[in-house]
Formats: C-alpha cells, sequence, structure tokens
C-alpha cells in the first residue's frame, strides 16, 4: 500500500471521528462575495473530508491579501461543489474542478466561478490534462483506465487501458507523459492516436512530474510505504533515456508535489517542510528553505509571475486549514484561512 493511498486512508479516519457541521463550507470563515477573478487572484482547492460533501474553493487576492471563501457555493445558490476536490485547472476561460469521490468533473466559468457543465461517468478521477481545446485526458483511480474527455460536449467517449493507478501527467511535443503509481514506471502516450507507446521503469510510487527549461522531464518518487528509497528521476524525452537519479537518503521519506518555477530552472516539493533543487545541482538538499515547525505542509504551489511559494497547512484535517505565502527566498509575506483540507493552488491567469 503506498503512502499516497495511507494519506487518503487518514483522511477519511479523521473525516469520520469528528462532524462539527456538515456542509460545504469553510467553518466559521467570514465569506467575502466575490464578483470577478484577475490575475492577481490564487485559487485554493480545499479537499474537503471525505465522504462529506464539503469541497469547496477560496480565492485570494495577492495585492489586497482579502481573502473570500466558498466561492463557487456563493455563485450557485448554495450548490455544494461535491466531494473531495483533487485538483484543477484553467483552459479558455474554464475551471475543470476534479472530484474525486464525487467522480465527476465540475466546469466553471474563471470570471465568477459559475457553473457550466458538469462532466460524469468517471471512477474516481484525479488528474485533467487538456491535449487541445477539444480533448483532454483524465486519470482515474481504481478504472485501470486514462478517460478521454471532449471539452466541447463535456462528455467522456473513450480511454486508455492502463494497469492499476495513475497520476499527474503533462504533455510535450505531442507525446503525454503519465506517472504510473502500480507499475513504478512513465507511460508514454500518443495523443494523436490515444495508444500507450511506451513505458519507463523508475522508482517506486511515482507521483508527480515537471518540464524544466531544458525540456528535461523531472519525476519524483515517494518510495511506497518505506519499501524503497524515494528518488528524483530526470528523464530525457529526446532520447527516452534517464539521464540523472537523485536517491533520498533516508527511507522513510514521502516526497510529493513536485513543482518548477516560472523560469524552469528550480524545483521545489514538499517533504515535510519545502525543498528547493536547482536542476544544475549534483546533490540533494539538506535542509529545507521552509521548515514545517510541526504544520502538516499537504500542498504546495509557486507563483508564475513572481516565484511566491505557497504552502497549505491541512493542520488535522479537521479544522479549516491555513495557507502560508512565502517569497523566492523561504521569508514569509502572508498567512490567511483557507477551507477543510486546503491542497492545491491555481493562479488564475
Amino acid at each position: 500500500m503506498s503512502r499516497l493511498l495511507i494519506a487518503f486512508l487518514v483522511v477519511f479516519f479523521f473525516s469520520s471521528c469528528k462532524k462539527d457541521k456538515i456542509g460545504p463550507q469553510c467553518i466559521s470563515c467570514e465569506e467575502n462575495p466575490i464578483n470577478t477573478t484577475s490575475n492577481t487572484d490564487v485559487l485554493i482547492v480545499n479537499e474537503g473530508n471525505f465522504g462529506w460533501g464539503n469541497a469547496s474553493l477560496s480565492v485570494y487576492n495577492k495585492s489586497s491579501n482579502q481573502v473570500s471563501q466558498n466561492v463557487y457555493e456563493q455563485q450557485n445558490n448554495g450548490l455544494p461543489l461535491g466531494d473531495v476536490a483533487q485538483s484543477i485547472y484553467q483552459l479558455n476561460g474554464k475551471g475543470y474542478v476534479v472530484l474525486n469521490n464525487s467522480s465527476k468533473i465540475e466546469v466553471i466559468n474563471m470570471s465568477n466561478f459559475s457553473s457550466t457543465a458538469t462532466i460524469i461517468g468517471f471512477n474516481s478521477p484525479r488528474f485533467f490534462l487538456p491535449i487541445n481545446n477539444a480533448k483532454a485526458y483524465v486519470t482515474d483511480l481504481y478504472s485501470n483506465s486514462i478517460q478521454i474527455v471532449n471539452l466541447t460536449t463535456n462528455t467522456i467517449y473513450g480511454n486508455i487501458a492502463v494497469s492499476g493507478w495513475t497520476e499527474e501527467l503533462l504533455i510535450y511535443n505531442d507525446t503525454v507523459y503519465v506517472c504510473d503509481v502500480t507499475n513504478n514506471q512513465l507511460l508514454i502516450i500518443n495523443p494523436q492516436n490515444d495508444q500507450l507507446v511506451g513505458t519507463i521503469p523508475i522508482g517506486e510510487n511515482p507521483n508527480s512530474l515537471v518540464i524544466d527549461k531544458n525540456n528535461k522531464i523531472w519525476i519524483l518518487c515517494d518510495g511506497g510505504m518505506s519499501s524503497s528509497n524515494p528518488q528524483l528521476i530526470q528523464y530525457n524525452p529526446a532520447n527516452r533515456t534517464i539521464e540523472q537519479t537523485f536517491i533520498f537518503p533516508i527511507i522513510s521519506q514521502s516526497p510529493n508535489h513536485l513543482k518548477i518555477n516560472a523560469n524552469g530552472g528550480v524545483l521545489y516539493f514538499l517533504n515535510d517542510g519545502v525543498y528547493q533543487f536547482n536542476i544544475t545541482d549534483s546533490n540533494l538538499p539538506n535542509s529545507p528553505i521552509i521548515s514545517s515547525n510541526s504544520n502538516l505542509f499537504y500542498g504546495l504551489g509557486i507563483d508564475p509571475a513572481n516565484n511566491d511559494i505557497y504552502v497549505a497547512d491541512a493542520i488535522d484535517y479537521v479544522q479549516n486549514g491555513i495557507v502560508f505565502r512565502y517569497n523566492s527566498s523561504g521569508g514569509l509575506i502572508h498567512q490567511f484561512n483557507a477551507g477543510l483540507i486546503p491542497n492545491g493552488f491555481l493562479f488564475v491567469q
């Protein structure tokens, strides 16, 4: 059983033990109305408690430091967003909110967060990747497939067969790369014909990946349940070879949420604290740029406009989370309340 799955079960446990309020809300948070968004806004995805249907979206204006909670519910007459908000992607003025336990993707107008469509038919969707303006891939836990979505009709019209659990994915040079958690490999897919064309064996439990300024793909592997050491891998898509493998020295570590800065030269990841790694470094960093200080760091985002670092603290999976905003050197700029279990960020374009 992977560490990602253990974290999922822990969330479920805590969610089942305490039921202060039911519903899609940031408990005790002030709901500042929001009517429109701008490129100074950061959208926070709040996962919510498993089985409670209380996922939500918060909006933080980085110019004014104002926070608006539950913006989806405010703009949709109190309609709940759904159960377990896993991730979000922005494309052509729309936001695609992937709701894991609701088995759907909620499509929203990014200018005001009103619902425009709901894509159904998934098992347990995880991450969304547009292939072009008309097609997207969605990884889907337990389905043994990657779903193919028509973005014009907002329907699933096909799938790509895989074996087991797939997570994050990216597209580069007309090729899609997918983290295959179950089989410890990188999947290579041709999006022209939706065919799996290759697999690359990598470290155990790959969970996230990014592409750098030199067009090299970096994959972070958490090592499973202390069954192997975590790894950070540099892969060259031009010749389909692994060029470097950095092995974490402590088998019990569980690095995750690999991100990259705007110019594609610096990697960031969570490993209790926030770590920074230059793509030209010859060794993994020994100490974090931001220490957790007993906080439960659960989500990470790097602002493409200024490289500010956003870290989500889930606290105890029961009370409202906190978001910390740091500059690129790790200095704290601001902190604010979010919803229940904040897990990710979208920097509005």
